[in-house]
């Protein structure tokens, strides 16, 4: 049969676009990460990877680049077409902190991305190791009083949210606490046991085999509720430290400019990943809580953690570095 020019001008396009849509699909989706292989950060892309090929339909490959606290796979997304096929997974304090605290990170996290979904939470902990005193994280402050020379606390590293509250801890509490900064949480956890450091902040899932092993006292956590696992610990405001309530999350970030069908489509695909049961369970197994609304009103909460941090970073007197 044939067709006239015009009618077969439309249908040229449209198969094209099929073409287009297919090809796409086979290509499947990127999702770079900013932290080595088995971290936190990868264990949370590789478990939404997982449930996510289920969802789509089209393969989903996960990229480590590894460096500068997520700055690698930041620069990357940046760098790649807005067109909803690179996206990252990254904690939302690494993509909010990490222009604050280098001047070489030349972005906007809430102008220059698009937060597509929150797909795990967690707080931080303060945790005494064997070398300080007390029990309650009053007693340590009192301690600490009296001991300058020996009240520190690690890190994972500089500018990190840890040292932060670990700066407005010792901001609330009156006690000047040496900051002790390491590259990595683990190096940081081995030293806190080996006692050459007092105390540690670290994420609150990352406590709980060493509390349940009697190695490290958890004293405070800064989630606004109790952690099941660690059901004696208090909470920042509990304690009296509402300074201290903070709530990290991983977030799944497209570059800003994607178009908002694709943006759409990607929510929609994180709804149903997190709305199955195996993956509520696998983020349960890492330690880690599901997001109440884990796609709605992502913009505002960047903007409003962003003060937040921002506001930590100042008050700590701590100074961008290259």
């Amino acid at each position: 049969m044939k067709y006239p020019r015009v009618l077969r001008g439309l249908i040229a396009a449209a198969l094209a676009a099929v073409a287009g849509m297919a090809q796409a699909q086979q290509a499947g989706a990127r999702l770079l990460v900013g932290y080595p292989a088995g971290g936190a950060p990868d264990a949370v892309a590789r478990v939404f990877a997982e449930h996510l090929r289920q969802v789509a339909g089209f393969p989903v490959v996960v990229e480590n680049r590894a460096g500068a606290t997520g700055k690698l796979a930041i620069d990357a997304v940046q760098a790649a077409p807005a067109d909803g096929q690179t996206l990252m997974v990254m904690p939302a304090s690494s993509l909010l902190l990490t222009p604050m605290v280098l001047k070489s990170a030349h972005y906007d996290a809430v102008r220059d991305f698009a937060p597509v979904s929150a797909l795990a939470e967690y707080g931080f902990g303060v945790a005494l190791g064997p070398a300080a005193q007390g029990a309650t994280l009053a007693a340590f402050m009192a301690w600490a009083k009296g001991h300058a020379d020996q009240a520190n606390y690690a890190t994972p590293g500089l500018g990190t949210p840890q040292h932060f509250l670990g700066a407005e801890l010792a901001r609330q509490g009156g006690t000047p606490l040496t900051h002790v900064p390491y590259r990595g949480g683990a190096n940081a956890v081995t030293d806190v046991l080996g006692g050459q450091v007092a105390a540690l902040i670290t994420t609150e899932q990352l406590l709980v085999p060493y509390q349940a092993q009697g190695k490290l006292r958890a004293v405070l956590i800064t989630s606004p509720q109790r952690n099941a696992k660690l059901p004696g610990v208090p909470t920042a405001r509990e304690a009296g430290l509402p300074q201290l309530e903070a709530v990290d999350w991983f977030g799944l970030f497209a570059k800003a400019g994607t178009p908002a069908d694709r943006l759409a489509q990607w929510q929609a695909r994180a709804d149903a990943v997190l709305a199955s049961p195996a993956y509520r369970k696998a983020i349960a197994d890492l330690g880690y809580a599901l997001p109440a609304q884990p796609t709605a009103g992502l913009g505002s909460r960047l903007e409003r953690e962003r003060g937040q941090w921002s506001d930590r970073m100042r008050v700590s007197g701590f100074q961008a570095t290259e």
